[in-house]
């Protein structure tokens, strides 16, 4: 089969390391997966970044990295500022002086955007974009097949939480050609697309997503635990864990208020803090400031903002157990990610989280205090749940892989051949 995908998010990553988001990972393992796969003719494409994007595959993949469809031009540029770059680390003044030169110049030869030549793709070539628009000369091509990733259609049922978030999905959908394909990471997400845009349901594949193995995994070294605790400030006392960046969606302050509630009825154990990892979001200062002002409650909390990948599974395993109260989400990778270390999970029982946790989690409606507080306390008070709960939660990871990822989108381009 002759596969392209867009691999531009890997481009855009490759020299701006903030935007390795959850999506970059997808792409990765996606890209990764096909490549290794016999039955596939792989080929990548960037609409943009053409450059990080090349340089990315030849850091990954070496001489066996797949050819671009991008024209032969774009290329040939891309190769001279890869050329130039190479010298020097990929944050370095130079490099960032040589990158802006080339990205001005593009624009000056309106080249900041490819355009593709249908000529460029093999014979019954299936185009796959895992999270951009489609772009238009593929689009309006006949002879390609197209297939877009939806993630999720938050931004557009709740622009009250991505202020600039809505339009670009807009864009994405309403450049989508209807003769497309579309596969989406949970059936929720497969519901929420259908039900906006009217798309035929036999043209939409939910294909989930998975934890990596090689970042979340039952850290049990004791040493390496403690070590990760004193990193972060943790102390030696027990802990909850959440893990999101700290905006409304994410729904920390719901958490905050009960945790905070419960320590001020005495019924949690003095020694028990709640740690938040993420970046500070919006909407929370308020919230912060007034936490702020008890010393009680401010010693319990502990905010440790980024934390590097390594620290990630002792972080999670050391944990009492991790709660996730999210408003909405398209898959949710949290969840997941903790019970592959083996953790008890709290979390919300909307949208497509039953469908990662299925039973091996305590469920609850994110707006129901009392149910959150009741959870908190079920898992803290009883070891014996939390030992049950770990062991489901191992259980049901294993039901997710990139393996199984990247066997099942195979599939899906089989059918759309």
């Amino acid at each position: 089969m002759n596969i392209t995908v867009d691999a531009s998010p890997l481009g855009i990553g490759f020299y701006h390391r903030q935007a390795q988001t959850g999506v970059s990972r997808v792409v990765e393992k996606l890209v990764a997966g096909l490549h290794r796969d016999p039955s596939v003719r792989l080929t990548l494409a960037a609409p943009t970044h053409l450059s990080g994007t090349m340089r990315y595959a030849d850091t990954t993949f070496g001489a066996q990295a797949p050819p671009f469809v991008n024209r032969p031009v774009e290329q040939r540029l891309a190769r001279v500022e890869n050329g130039l770059l190479s010298p020097f680390v990929w944050n370095s003044m130079p490099s960032k002086l040589i990158r802006e030169g080339f990205y001005r110049m593009r624009r000056q030869l309106d080249m900041e955007t490819a355009r593709f030549d249908e000529r460029q793709f093999a014979e019954q070539a299936i185009y796959h974009s895992p999270f951009y628009a489609i772009p238009p000369e593929i689009g309006a091509s006949k002879r390609i097949k197209k297939l877009l990733t939806v993630h999720d259609l938050i931004p557009v049922r709740h622009p009250e939480w991505f202020p600039d978030g809505e339009r670009a999905v807009r864009q994405v959908l309403e450049t989508l050609p209807p003769d497309a394909f579309v596969t989406t990471v949970s059936e929720a997400t497969k519901v929420d697309f259908c039900e906006y845009t009217g798309f035929d349901p036999a043209r939409v594949t939910p294909i989930r997503l998975a934890a990596s193995p090689d970042l979340f995994y039952p850290a049990t070294d004791e040493s390496r635990q403690q070590a990760v605790r004193q990193k972060l400030g943790l102390g030696d006392g027990p802990y909850l864990l959440s893990l999101a960046t700290l905006e409304p969606r994410k729904n920390i302050d719901h958490l905050l208020r009960c945790f905070v509630n419960l320590v001020e009825a005495g019924e949690l154990p003095d020694e028990l803090n709640l740690v938040l990892v993420g970046a500070k979001g919006w909407k929370l200062d308020a919230l912060l400031a007034e936490i702020a002002r008890h010393d009680r409650i401010r010693n319990r909390l502990v905010f440790t903002g980024f934390v590097a990948d390594d620290d990630l599974a002792p972080l999670y395993t050391g944990a009492l157990a991790f709660v996730y109260p999210s408003l909405y989400e398209g898959f949710g990778l949290p969840p997941l990610e903790a019970m592959q270390c083996g953790l008890p999970v709290i979390t919300s029982n909307v949208s497509s989280l039953p469908e990662v946790v299925g039973d091996a989690a305590l469920l609850v409606p994110p707006t129901d205090a009392a149910a959150l507080s009741q959870a908190l306390l079920t898992v803290v008070n009883s070891a014996t749940v939390r030992a049950d709960l770990s062991a489901r939660s191992l259980a049901r990871a294993r039901l997710f892989s990139w393996e199984k990822f990247s066997q099942e989108h195979i599939a899906l381009y089989k059918t759309i051949a």
